[in-house]
């Protein structure tokens, strides 16, 4: 009796075991690109979905196989090691820098084909390289801008960082780390950013004058020592990668400016917009709803509400919330400012509610850096012509 017990344990125990493999595949998982559109220059592919189990591809490393021009093979090599698999849906991101395979063979025809392999499940798409004519191109790819500049680090590399400049797409990206002996290198990166990315050659500089030295006229050494591939994720946080490595994350440091924990993903802040805006930018064609003064006045003020942070069991991460004032007081709606958890598809994001209309968010304002907002029209647009949108930069 106990043999046939235990024969039906195996068995039972064998078909779970079978089940769960089974049931683990990328049928939830699409595939995108950085940036959107690239042509035959350099890209980032994002495959992201939801696994069945927590032993998912996102926590792995993606290598690519193969690369013809056409067709990309993506494989994994295991990083982490599980010893049993939890049958839990999982939120997961992959992230395979296309940036060597493109500089060894690039693109051949207008659309890509993304194959992927993971524990012997089968992803394949296909993705267009290029904007299809007669698309609105511009309007596809979204709200996808470069890296604010400014100081970057990553909380689980000590003694580095980065120092990013910016003039329009024009990018240069300083690394700043040590060599063996604990002097610091100069180590510089230089090109345009495409809408959220930027690749580079990494150059070493060594040699000139010193600093505070009579010039003599010398010329630093700039020796190339790899390739720099950075995605600008959200506000105020990059994934960056160097060479054959793992994608790293990197947080922008804030100064003078109150911040607020808002998400478990990489400890996510968000910067305090309490304070008087001004609208340095306005757009808007669309004949029905006009630019964005006919929304908001020239300058506002945005009021502190509440703040509320972060827990695991709500559906988002923590959320802070303000009252948009006229100058003289009058309360025009609440903007929602969100944090982003791992299973949410909207960055952190800040939500203008209309008071009278509430159903959904009217604008949608992104955070570009403690001193500058891009809003967005929120709703769908019946109408021809450019909906309501701009730039606005603090004003205190």
């Amino acid at each position: 009796m106990n043999t046939q017990m235990t024969k039906l344990l195996y068995i039972l125990l064998l078909l779970t075991l079978l089940q769960s493999s089974a049931s683990a595949d990328f049928s939830r998982s699409q595939a995108d690109l950085h940036p959107r559109f690239p042509g035959n220059g350099p890209f980032i592919i994002e495959i992201s979905g939801t696994w069945p189990t927590d032993c998912h591809p996102g926590e792995q490393k993606p290598v690519v196989k193969s690369f013809d021009g056409q067709t990309v093979q993506i494989e994994f090599e295991i990083v982490v090691i599980h010893i049993t698999c939890n049958t839990s849906d999982t939120p997961y991101r992959v992230l395979v820098d296309m940036s060597e395979a493109v500089r060894a063979s690039q693109p051949q025809f207008d659309s890509l084909t993304i194959q992927a392999d993971f524990q012997g499940e089968a992803f394949d798409q296909s993705v267009a390289l290029v904007c299809p004519k007669g698309s609105d191109c511009a309007n596809q790819s979204g709200s996808r801008p470069g890296a604010e500049p400014g100081l970057y680090f990553a909380p689980d590399l000590a003694n580095q960082g980065l120092l990013v400049a910016r003039q329009g797409t024009a990018t240069a990206i300083y690394p700043l780390v040590y060599d063996e002996s604990g002097r610091s290198e100069w180590l510089y990166t230089g090109a345009h950013m495409v809408e959220d990315s930027f690749f580079a050659e990494i150059l070493r500089l060594s040699g000139g004058d010193c600093f505070g030295c009579e010039s003599t006229g010398a010329v630093p050494d700039m020796d190339p020592i790899g390739h720099l591939s950075v995605l600008a994720d959200r506000p105020g946080l990059l994934q960056v990668k160097t060479n054959d490595s793992l994608f790293v994350e990197y947080q922008s440091l804030v100064f003078g400016f109150r911040t607020f924990s808002v998400g478990p993903v990489g400890d996510q802040l968000l910067i305090d917009l309490d304070g008087r805006w001004g609208i340095s930018e306005n757009q808007g064609t669309d004949p029905p709803l006009g630019d964005l003064t006919e929304f908001f006045p020239g300058a506002f003020d945005l009021e502190f509400d509440e703040a509320i942070p972060f827990d695991e069991e709500l559906e988002r991460a923590g959320q802070v919330t303000y009252l948009l004032k006229s100058p003289v007081g009058d309360t025009l709606g609440e903007l929602l400012c969100k944090g982003q958890t791992a299973s949410d598809s909207v960055s952190n994001v800040c939500e203008f509610i209309d008071p009278t209309d509430a159903a959904e968010p009217l604008f949608l304002f992104y955070q570009r850096g403690p001193t500058r907002l891009t809003i967005e029209y929120g709703r769908p647009v019946i109408a021809e012509g450019v909906p309501p949108g701009g730039e606005a930069v603090r004003l205190d």
